[in-house]
């Protein structure tokens, strides 16, 4: 199915930033679910970060585990763009096939059936060929005016949703220790975010000239 693809399965494996190629779309299809990176759940479990070292290790380690989670989040939008787009492209002479075949055919099978008792499907040598009905349409080509015009002369139209005003729920739980069935609400906390340091230019080609 896949063979028709414009670009071979491992054509696409831009460089990883921590050093190793991002997956090919053959191995994302067919993981072969090897060894990778070292996660959380395999360190030690009496491991503690307690000096400066350690906490400078794993902020390093948490950023490049954000990169590759970025890197793969890019990768599948391309790999998703290009499955689209290759979609489309195969699918276009056999949508306006089946959209012109079926506008030629329509005229036919409604004037056979309009011959036919009870039944609204018409029975060919190769297939099937019905009428359904369709679920009637309803587009609000603008809301506000059909609203105005509903309230005044058919107010039985509108429907009025009743909803909750969050800031002033959220005030009298919090704020106010009120509480109020069906709602369960807690205070921020903190959390921590790690992200690169920022090199000035002039400290890099100090570093660069020593």
């Amino acid at each position: 199915m896949f063979s028709r693809l414009p670009v071979p399965y491992d054509a696409f494996e831009p460089a990883s930033e921590s050093g190793g190629p991002l997956p090919s779309f053959s191995s994302i299809l067919f993981p072969d679910f090897e060894g990778g990176e070292t996660s959380a759940d395999a360190l030690p479990e009496a491991f503690a970060i307690d000096d400066l070292d350690m906490a400078s290790w794993a902020v390093a380690k948490i950023l490049e585990s954000e990169a590759r989670i970025e890197q793969r989040s890019r990768l599948a939008k391309e790999f998703k763009s290009r499955i689209d787009g290759w979609l489309a492209s195969a699918n276009r002479r056999d949508d306006e096939s089946v959209s012109r075949l079926s506008f030629l055919l329509e005229p036919y099978v409604r004037k056979e059936i309009s011959n036919l008792r009870n039944s609204r499907t018409l029975s060919l040598p190769t297939g099937l060929a019905s009428l359904r009905r369709l679920p009637d349409r309803l587009d609000i080509i603008d809301g506000d005016e059909a609203i105005a015009y509903c309230e005044a002369e058919h107010p039985e139209a509108i429907i009025v949703r009743k909803e909750h005003d969050k800031a002033r729920v959220k005030d009298l739980i919090l704020h106010h220790a009120e509480p109020i069935p069906g709602i369960a609400a807690e205070l921020g906390s903190d959390k921590l975010y790690v992200k690169p340091l920022k090199i000035r230019p002039s400290a890099l080609a100090g570093k660069e000239a020593a």
